[in-house]
């Protein structure tokens, strides 16, 4: 949660999608297909095989036990998911 609502993801988000406020669609080719692949070269903890969720990715201290479900829409905007998250603080 903390990492979503971090200044560093907003960052990633923008950069690697080019748009100031991109979809969740959008996020999903530059962060997970493609050259510059989010955890590309990372063991997945749970097949083994190389490349990794995007909770895998992160620094231990960007992680905890999950504790509540999420659901949402990859049609939404960075803004909006920040927003409500922010909101449900």
């Amino acid at each position: 949660l903390a990492y979503l609502l971090s200044l560093e993801f907003l960052k990633l988000a923008q950069e690697q999608s080019g748009k100031e406020d991109p979809t969740f669609y959008d996020l999903k080719d530059c962060f997970f297909f493609g050259d510059n692949t989010i955890g590309k070269d990372q063991d997945c903890p749970r097949d083994g095989l190389k490349g990794v969720a995007l909770v895998d990715a992160l620094e231990k201290h960007q992680r905890g036990q999950c504790t509540h479900f999420l659901s949402w829409t990859w049609g939404y905007n960075v803004s909006t998911v920040r927003g409500a998250l922010q909101q449900w603080l």
